[in-house]
């Protein structure tokens, strides 16, 4: 239900603005073409990807269409803000915009909520096995931090891919005369889709007493991070890509893998409800080092939460 008005307060700019559309175009209304077509545009525009995240709410995981059910929000509303301080000066103008699309995004993103389960529902889904047991007194040891290196390279491959495509794209737009801003559309969102995925090509995977963590080896950035507190279950197994949706890096509603060939990796159980598969090249022996490892941090934590 929240999911729905999320996505009908996304939506709710493009009606208002048809309903004023015809006060607003009138001559001496102090709005003028241009920016009567940019807010009209922007609204169109969210709409369309609001509809976009409904549709796809089975094959996207939730917290990604909170955040797209946000921004669609803040570019609606932003839009909608266009028309309604068209006649303002332009720094006012535009502040004043930025303000209504950022308010508006917050509430989006707050109207949008994230579910949670129980916990004792949650560990149901869990195997026995592979559950984390609370760890106090005398079995607390220091976590040894484990660590292993992942690259693939079909996530390099389509790295470089988008940013090429892209890059021919955003030259061919220029060439055409459509407009530079255009053209540094179509390159800035290349760059980042192209840029993720070469994040992802290589990445290293690092377990210690505050959970798991996977960094980027080819930027310096913070991919994944799942906290000890939030793990449910640990366990390892052999990540067929049929089984997990492919080779690559694949988020999926109710888990995300990380699959290089095929082959033994660990698989978490989140606290959110959701699993993530991560495959270790280095073997079922160093699969089963980072398991133990993450296995102890989340008892531990869960021992200190619980207390003795």
């Amino acid at each position: 239900m929240r999911r729905v008005l999320a996505g009908l307060w996304a939506m709710l700019p493009l009606a208002l603005l048809l309903l004023t559309l015809p006060r607003a175009a009138r001559p001496g209304s102090g709005v003028d073409g241009p920016l009567l077509q940019t807010a009209l545009t922007a609204t169109v525009l969210a709409a369309l990807a609001a509809a976009g995240v409904a549709l796809l709410s089975r094959v996207v995981p939730a917290a990604w269409g909170r955040w797209g059910l946000a921004a669609s929000a803040a570019v609606g509303w932003g839009g909608y803000a266009v028309a309604l301080v068209g006649a303002a000066a332009p720094g006012l103008r535009w502040t004043a915009v930025g303000v209504v699309a950022l308010l508006a995004g917050w509430a989006g993103h707050r109207l949008h909520g994230r579910r949670s389960r129980p916990r004792a529902q949650l560990l149901e889904r869990v195997p026995e096995r592979a559950r984390v047991q609370a760890v106090r007194g005398r079995a607390v040891a220091p976590v040894e931090e484990w660590a292993t290196d992942v690259s693939s390279g079909t996530l390099r491959a389509q790295g470089l891919g988008l940013l090429g495509v892209f890059v021919v794209t955003a030259a061919v737009v220029l060439l055409m005369g459509e407009g530079v801003v255009l053209a540094l559309g179509v390159l800035v969102f290349g760059l980042v889709a192209g840029g993720l995925a070469l994040a992802w090509s290589r990445v290293r995977v690092v377990v210690d007493a505050d959970g798991l963590l996977i960094g980027s080896r080819v930027l310096p950035v913070r991919l994944l991070r799942v906290p000890a507190e939030d793990v449910l279950g640990v366990e390892v197994q052999d990540l067929d890509p049929m089984a997990w949706g492919g080779i690559g890096l694949r988020p999926l509603p109710d888990r995300t893998s990380y699959v290089v060939d095929g082959g033994p990796g660990l698989v978490v159980w989140r606290a959110d409800g959701r699993r993530l598969a991560v495959q270790v090249t280095e073997g079922d022996g160093a699969a089963r080092a980072g398991a133990r490892a993450l296995s102890r941090a989340a008892g531990q934590r869960l021992g200190e939460l619980t207390g003795s």
